[in-house]
């Protein structure tokens, strides 16, 4: 019988609560493995509560004194704040704390990759690497002595003053993935404060964009939960009363096409209503059957992956898709009533300011409800990071003792990357700059005082009357006014906050970058500075040591 232990599965947001950032992830409850780890590790008998960060406040001294063991849930962005809150937990006593999360799944296992890992064991003792599932029950029977740390796949961690990197785990085959319980929403910190609700049902993603990290952490085989899996998750997780809409979270919703039909099937089947939002890709959008199916279950929107209009930055992307396919795919949506968040990526290798400006116009000739213009960000664990050595091109503020800050810039918002015809000014710019021409006072008016019209023609043929269908596609307008005035306010906004306005002039004057990154510092919260002032010294000290003991 294991031993019961508290855990703690911390969510950390980019900043602590209540810290001014902005961010298009800010207050988004991101479909991370707490809910579902807190009914495994509850069927071991363990008592489980998940803390977000965009939900609650995080007080290590609150998790040290009543819990036994933190696990820290990291993305690439968050993991400064999670490796803090890791050495503080530490420092008020805590021996079982343990990293994991999308930042330490690597595909190549070097020096180099394993560099972010190796990072980490400076604030905290352990770090899961991949899919935790297996590896996270194996490290708790370690920790009882039931089995050597040496055996638990994935896991690095100290031994001595020597950091052991474990073997890498084979992915969990699907039949393993459905014997998974289902995720317990209700062991969310302050859940009742969610008002959408996230459903993966599926890891990883045939596709091979070079830039992406989701199908070489997740692989590309069919490891998909079954479809009745899937909805038995989103009737349990609608059942809590409070969730409004339903995100499918999974990468590409569409990728697998009988799959996303056995699922659509199976909400109409059970009579569930109620709208959701999908991720997926260009192509499926092609298969007008598919469309209505997907619409007649109650998908809403669909967030595509259009990254450019630009032929050759498609290419170089590993990106399988062309213009014409693609205008053809945003009509087929509208005329299927299905709205679009158009994703877009700016940076590419073959992007230049015509190639950034077109796409904008397309984006608009082709009226799209909303949008991101998001910077080329180095992913770890994605084939450019491997293979394009990102580590050593990607552009970093920090050095030496602040070093791990310079993860709070990769979310897409920041130039990292330039490429032939882009400096990293150029990037940054195009980026705000594209933003606010789509978000713009026209295009919030022309929502607010003109009909969608292609709503219109959907609302009558579904059988509507003139009049109902009319009212029908203001109603739609006023919608997407909604979401462009949101964009119009948080993009400017985000122009506006002095951290990133800091972090533009460090482009922008390059020869003054290292007084503009002090700066930059003071913009930082200080506990934090101390935190990893605390590390460095430490590091330090071990390094002597280490040469002491060599000599």
């Amino acid at each position: 019988m294991m031993q019961k232990r508290r855990i703690a599965w911390i969510e950390a947001s980019r900043f602590a609560m209540g810290w001014k950032d902005q961010n298009i992830y800010k207050g988004v409850l991101f479909p991370r493995a707490g809910p579902r780890m807190a009914g495994l590790l509850g069927r071991l008998g363990h008592e489980v509560e998940v803390i977000s960060g965009e939900l609650s406040e995080i007080s290590p001294f609150e998790i040290a004194r009543n819990f036994d063991v933190a696990c820290l849930s990291m993305l690439s962005n968050t993991t400064p704040h999670s490796l803090i809150l890791g050495k503080q937990l530490t420092n008020y006593g805590m021996k079982h704390v343990v990293g994991g999360g999308y930042q330490f799944s690597h595909n190549a296992v070097t020096s180099e990759t394993l560099a972010p890992t190796d990072e980490a064991l400076d604030f905290i003792p352990y770090v899961v690497r991949g899919e935790g599932y297996q590896s996270l029950p194996a490290l708790l029977e370690a920790w009882e002595g039931k089995r050597a740390l040496t055996s638990v796949g994935g896991l690095s961690y100290w031994s001595g003053n020597e950091k052991i990197h474990n073997f890498v785990p084979p992915l969990m085959s699907k039949d393993e993935i459905n014997h998974l319980p289902l995720p317990l929403w209700e062991k969310v910190r302050d859940h009742r404060k969610m008002r959408v609700l996230s459903v993966h049902g599926m890891q990883g993603c045939p596709r091979n964009c070079s830039w992406c990290a989701v199908w070489t952490r997740d692989g590309r085989r069919n490891r998909n939960t079954d479809a009745a899996l899937v909805v038995d998750e989103m009737e349990k997780g609608l059942s809590l009363g409070h969730f409004h809409h339903v995100f499918m979270s999974a990468d590409n919703f569409t990728v697998i096409e009988r799959w996303a039909r056995e699922v659509c099937e199976e909400i109409i089947r059970r009579g569930i209503r109620i709208g959701w939002t999908c991720q997926a890709e260009v192509r499926s959008a092609l298969n007008r059957d598919l469309i209505a199916l997907m619409a007649r279950a109650g998908c809403e929107r669909w967030c595509i992956g259009l990254e450019s209009t630009s032929p050759e930055a498609l290419k170089n992307s590993n990106k399988s898709q062309n213009l014409l396919d693609t205008s053809q795919a945003i009509r087929n949506l509208q005329n299927a009533g299905i709205k679009i968040h158009g994703m877009f990526i700016v940076g590419l290798p073959g992007d230049n300011k015509e190639t950034l400006d077109a796409t904008l116009r397309w984006a608009k000739r082709m009226n799209l409800d909303s949008v991101q213009f998001l910077c080329l960000s180095d992913l770890p664990g994605s084939k450019d990071y491997e293979n394009l050595r990102l580590w050593e091109k990607a552009f970093q503020p920090f050095k030496g003792t602040y070093k791990v800050l310079n993860w709070l810039f990769v979310n897409g918002h920041y130039a990292r990357l330039g490429n032939e015809a882009l400096t990293l000014a150029d990037v940054q710019q195009a980026c705000i700059s594209l933003m606010k021409r789509f978000y713009s006072a026209s295009s919030l008016a022309q929502s607010l005082f003109l009909p969608r019209w292609t709503d219109f023609r959907h609302s009558l043929d579904s059988g509507f009357g003139l009049m109902r269908s009319a009212a029908m596609a203001f109603k739609q307008s006023w919608l997407t006014a909604y979401l462009r005035f949101q964009g119009f306010v948080l993009t400017r906004q985000w122009d506006k906050m002095p951290l990133n306005q800091m972090y533009r002039k460090l482009l922008t004057y390059p020869h003054l970058a290292e007084r503009i990154a002090q700066d930059l510092l003071s913009h930082i919260p200080k506990e934090w500075l101390a935190v990893l002032d605390q590390v460095e010294t430490e590091r330090r000290s071990r390094e002597k040591e280490a040469l002491v003991a060599c000599q």
